[in-house]
């Protein structure tokens, strides 16, 4: 099919095009990133883009990248919404900014306050906006040079990929190939994106090319040079052919030599050479119009070139060379031609032309654009020039454009400030980088605390360089700097005192040193007349640990670790690490709430776009169900959680999330699968001590699986001398001696299998948790064999049927009904039987097939899984879809896609034996069956 010239050799593209949108109109939405070198045709391609949508019925709406823009946070999205906005009337509107979308006005709007540094909500507030849209009619976004849209901008189109394919929404992207890692990369990488990368120009194509140029009495010769010297890139081809048919003679006549002084295969070079045989006045006005870019309006322009009739005859000349578009606009042909002549002004002149524009601009103009011209001019210690800077990355801190403040203040620091500011700038550099770069926070936050002008000042700058310290895996360091800073804080500061104490608290307990570092701390806090809210709720959440790991007093670590989260939940403290360990207290202690009260806080900190503390809360919440046995949900919500820290880098996040699925594929008997995902847990920092004992305790376990015991039993008892060196005896995280137990057992090392054992039930006992208490039952029971067998497993039965572990449970039935379905032909297989129903809602199919295997070995048929228990993801999935919800407004409110809901309706269908909803929600009436742990 032929789309003129500007589309030759682009059927297969136009095609991609084309199905993107048709699928957009059924509800099927998805994304295209067209990508390639400078000229290669991108922007064609957008513009058919733009047609092809309006065509299939699709509401277009389009924007462009701009080098200026870039550091302005949600230019890009402003582009595509204000007209949205601005056209809808008051019922339209109220539509488009319902639910989370309120708040986007705040953010588009530069006068308007939008979210604190870094704050990721906006980018789910814009993606329920652009939801809003939608669901008038299916829409299409197209963006031109994506490489130069703002971060933020493209940080909302990754927030988006998740949810796409459910939205009758197609997003079309053109731009260049990434130079660096970053959001365009991560964009491109994304198996939900189709990229189309356009090959160059055939020779046949480049000459239908030159001929439309040209005319079609163009040489051969010429042709045949066009597309050697421009390898058939479409722009270089056309501005090549149009400059030979404007010089004629040999170059006309594809002359090479000829074809290379006019500018060869370099744009750049062409264009310097085209200016050279243009007035100086015409050549200035290019240069100023290069300067300005989208900002290049009349006004300004003349005023920097020299008055209006300097500008006019400029203008008449650009365009007449085809530098410049007609029809009165001051815009280049295109984008690239505009870089050619950037690239051809020398660097005094550009910074002194992006510093006279920078002057002009500031009297009207948003901070960050004003800056974004002063970002190119070369330092000269102008105290106006700092200002500017500063003011420009406040607002965009102010806007989540975390990256473009901190270019703004690396560049106010180049200048430089005086000596009396550097500090502070250096200070508000180290704690921008803090939301997205922790290694450049620590170089920062090192030198704010060198310049800090006293102790106060440097130990306020040594608590956020800890915390950066800390998060790049480095507990040890934060400790010593921020003991360094209390030292010479001496007294006058209690507040702060406090908070550096609380941090190294924090630091001790990741690396198993509570009893000794910790323990001085703890004293100091709990010796102080007066603690502030938030540092009264840090103590109590670290008293809560200590006194479940290392008393092992359940009750009382338990009421304090309530309350921690009581006075979170209030208001008057905020979330940090004590409410993670609270947290963990009440999940080893088999807490009823603690599950209900982390998925409350998980879709609290979703819907606030908090998104590094949804995905710490998501961690924890997987701990949780991965106690309570809900393998899949637990796998889900780890790879939501490490989706989620993608937005917010943390080094470490490849081991949370190694060491999460090696536990839920080692319980569903994936064994190569748990081996590969404990492999994959590395990264660039060395994991915490308390971490890498959980990682240790992992490939002990699966050493155990595979037959290693030796080596499962040595892994093990390492694990162990590090927890007891710091007094940590509770076996509920960390089960290192059931561990060592089985492997001494197998390696027929009875009497030492049997002290790890009764060690491990003694503690169990003082703990009082179901789960830790009817695991070390069984193993006791495992190792002790004979006349004792049977009663201790039946023990451990009756005690995890009194708490919420349902695979630990499914275990302890299986290990009951193989060991007395011969004496017990009526309770063995009954207890193998509700192994193998439990193993199947947990997901633990390896345990099923044992739970099988011997049902049919103690001669009773398995049973049918009818009637098994719901999960906690398709109790809520049934529980709204009884409420008369839709499947959208299910996955919306859940924010998960139409098809998990489908497949969780499908389940739930399945268990209860019903076909539709309303037999659904009659049985679950019926039943009355309360919400799973």
């Amino acid at each position: 099919m032929d789309h003129g010239p500007s589309l030759l050799e682009r059927d297969a593209e136009v095609g991609r095009l084309r199905g993107l949108f048709g699928a957009a109109v059924r509800g099927q939405g998805g994304v295209v990133l067209i990508e390639g070198p400078a000229g290669i045709g991108k922007s064609a391609l957008a513009g058919a883009a733009r047609r092809l949508g309006r065509t299939a019925g699709c509401r277009v709406l389009s924007a462009r990248g701009s080098r200026l823009e870039q550091r302005s946070g949600y230019g890009v999205l402003r582009q595509l919404v204000e007209p949205v906005l601005l056209g809808a009337d008051t019922a339209q509107r109220v539509r488009l900014l319902r639910g989370p979308a309120h708040r986007a006005l705040a953010l588009l709007d530069s006068h308007l306050d939008g979210p604190s540094p870094g704050d990721p909500g906006a980018f789910h507030v814009l993606y329920r906006l652009l939801v809003n849209v939608a669901k008038a009619g299916p829409v299409a976004l197209v963006v031109d040079d994506v490489h130069w849209a703002d971060d933020p901008s493209l940080r909302v189109f990754l927030h988006m990929l998740p949810g796409m394919a459910e939205l009758p929404l197609a997003m079309v992207l053109a731009g260049r190939p990434a130079a660096a890692p970053g959001p365009c990369s991560e964009l491109a990488a994304d198996p939900a994106v189709a990229v189309l990368r356009p090959a160059p120009l055939t020779p046949a194509a480049t000459a239908r090319l030159v001929r439309a140029v040209n005319g079609e009495a163009a040489d051969t010769r010429l042709c045949a040079a066009c597309h050697r010297l421009t390898g058939g890139n479409p722009l270089f081809v056309r501005e090549l052919a149009a400059a030979a048919g404007a010089a004629g003679g040999p170059a006309a006549e594809g002359d090479e030599q000829a074809l290379r002084a006019l500018g060869g295969a370099a744009l750049s070079q062409w264009m310097g050479a085209v200016l050279a045989h243009l007035t100086p006045e015409a050549a200035r006005v290019a240069q100023i119009c290069a300067v300005l870019g989208e900002e290049a309006g009349p006004g300004l322009v003349a005023e920097l070139a020299g008055g209006t009739e300097t500008l006019a005859r400029g203008h008449d000349e650009l365009v007449a060379a085809g530098v410049l578009r007609g029809d009165g606009r001051l815009e280049f042909v295109h984008d690239l031609t505009r870089h050619a002549v950037y690239s051809g002004i020398a660097v005094v002149e550009r910074s002194r032309l992006h510093r006279r524009a920078a002057e002009l601009l500031a009297a009207g103009r948003p901070a960050p654009l004003v800056a974004a011209h002063l970002l190119e001019t070369l330092p000269s210690g102008d105290g106006w020039v700092v200002d500017t800077l500063v003011a420009a990355a406040d607002h965009a801190s102010s806007r989540g454009a975390p990256r473009s403040a901190l270019a703004f203040l690396e560049r106010a620091l180049q200048e430089p400030p005086t000596p009396e500011a550097t500090a502070g700038l250096v200070r508000m550099a180290g704690e921008i980088a803090y939301w997205f770069d922790w290694p450049a926070a620590i170089g920062y936050l090192r030198r704010a605390a060198a310049l800090a002008p006293d102790a106060a000042g440097r130990a306020e700058a040594a608590e956020l360089l800890g915390r950066a310290v800390v998060l790049n895996g480095r507990n040890a360091d934060a400790i010593t700097l921020m003991e360094n800073a209390l030292t010479e804080l001496g007294d006058g500061h209690a507040e702060l005192d406090h908070r550096l104490r609380t941090q190294i608290i924090a630091a001790a307990a990741a690396e198993l040193d509570l009893r000794h570092t910790g323990a001085r701390h703890l004293a100091v806090l709990s010796a102080a007349p007066r603690l502030s809210d938030q540092v009264r709720c840090q103590l109590d959440g670290f008293t809560a640990f200590w006194t479940a790991v290392i008393d092992l007093d359940r009750d009382a670590a338990v009421s304090t670790a309530l309350r921690v989260l009581r006075l979170r939940s209030s208001g008057m403290a905020d979330q940090d690490a004590s409410s993670s360990l609270s947290y963990l207290v009440l999940i080893d202690a088999d807490h009823d709430d603690v599950l209900r009260q982390l998925d409350r806080d998980w879709s609290t900190a979703r819907e606030a776009g908090s998104t590094y503390l949804a995905a710490l809360i998501g961690y924890l919440r997987v701990h949780a169900l991965l106690a309570r046995g809900h393998l899949a949900e637990a796998e889900t919500g780890m790879r939501q959680a490490v989706r989620l820290l993608g937005r917010v880098p943390v080094p470490l996040t490849p081991v949370f999330a190694g060491q999460i699925l090696a536990e839920v594929h080692l319980a569903q008997g994936r064994l190569e699968a748990a081996a590969e995902a404990l492999a994959g847990a590395s990264a660039d920092v060395s994991p915490y001590r308390a971490l890498q004992c959980r990682l240790d305790l992992m490939a002990a376990q699966l050493d155990l699986a595979h037959g290693r015991a030796e080596q499962a039993v040595r892994r093990a008892e390492q694990v162990g001398r590090r927890l007891l060196a710091d007094g940590w005896l509770n076996p509920a995280s960390y089960p290192w001696r059931m561990v060592a137990a089985l492997g001494k057992h197998v390696l027929g090392a009875r009497d030492a299998a049997l002290a790890l054992a009764a060690e491990d039930l003694d503690l169990a006992r003082r703990w009082g948790a179901a789960r830790a208490l009817g695991r070390a039952l069984r193993v006791v029971a495992t190792v002790t064999g004979g006349r004792a067998e049977p009663e201790l497993l039946e023990e451990a039965v009756r005690v995890l049927r009194t708490g919420p572990a349902r695979l630990e449970l499914a275990t302890a039935l299986h290990a009951f009904g193989r060991r007395t379905w011969r004496q017990h032909p009526q309770a063995g297989p009954a207890a193998l039987a509700e192994a193998l129903r439990l193993a199947e809602e947990c997901g633990a199919a390896g345990l099923a097939r044992r739970a099988r295997s011997a049902l049919t070995e103690a001669g009773t048929r398995p049973p049918e899984p009818h009637g098994a228990r719901l999960t906690p993801g398709e109790w809520r999935v049934a529980r709204l879809a009884a409420q008369g919800r839709t499947n959208r407004q299910i996955a919306q409110e859940l924010i998960v896609t139409p098809k998990t809901v489908e497949t969780h309706l499908g389940s739930v269908y399945r268990k209860l034996g019903v076909r539709n909803r309303t037999a659904m929600a009659r049985a679950l009436a019926a039943t009355d069956l309360d919400r799973p742990d």
